[in-house]
């Protein structure tokens, strides 16, 4: 290959490393895998957080073709296989091991344990069968259903999809639901003050 174009490829790939496109794919992978969560409001810690990616990205791609003389081809074989296997195996691991001492020494100095997910994601992400009742803060029944599918809490929208019960609405009281809720060891209570809102959740 003519050395001019050789060059203007490695100058090309050493931009793309640099600008930050292999360290998406870490963000991205941690981000699915909800070891990291970031609110439309954190931008800043986004980029922060890709750019240390892209960091390790540059640093890993540096070593490969400077140390190990590896061949540019390789080398980008090589980061593009340490951003989705290395993110899964190592970073992902390592950041979960970080906020476990972190949440140890939270519950040392008796403070609260700190999570990454948002309230509505540590609530609703599980294989368990839940039925909602919503109501608002005069304690009237708004809806109810099995929770279907609803939107990931990064996302400012809050929206569910329900699947009918077995009853009619007018069937279920306030009274009845919170009675049933203190029954079960797994339900949960969500409390939404802006759209003032109460999410009663029976778990099977």
């Amino acid at each position: 290959m003519n050395d001019e174009v050789y060059k203007l490829i490695y100058a090309i790939i050493t931009i793309l490393i640099t600008s930050g496109c292999f360290g998406y794919i870490n963000y991205n992978i941690l981000e699915k895998l909800n070891v990291i969560v970031d609110t439309p409001n954190k931008e800043t810690d986004k980029k922060q957080k890709i750019m240390i990616f892209t960091g390790v990205n540059v640093g890993l791609y540096w070593i490969l073709t400077t140390v190990l003389n590896c061949e540019m081809s390789l080398s980008i074989v090589l980061v593009l296989l340490f951003d989705v296997a290395g993110t899964i195996w190592i970073i992902k691991p390592l950041i979960e091991l970080i906020n476990s001492l972190i949440n140890k020494i939270r519950n040392t100095s008796g403070q609260s344990y700190t999570e990454n997910r948002n309230t509505r994601d540590y609530i609703f992400n599980t294989n368990k069968i839940q039925t909602l009742f919503v109501f608002d803060f005069d304690n009237n029944l708004i809806t109810c259903g099995y929770l279907d599918y609803q939107q990931s809490g990064d996302n400012n929208y809050f929206d569910l999809a329900l699947m009918p019960l077995d009853h009619p609405e007018n069937q279920y009281s306030f009274e009845y639901i919170v009675e049933e809720v203190s029954k079960h060891e797994n339900s949960r209570t969500l409390v939404d003050f802006e759209k003032q809102i109460k999410i009663y959740i029976l778990r099977d």
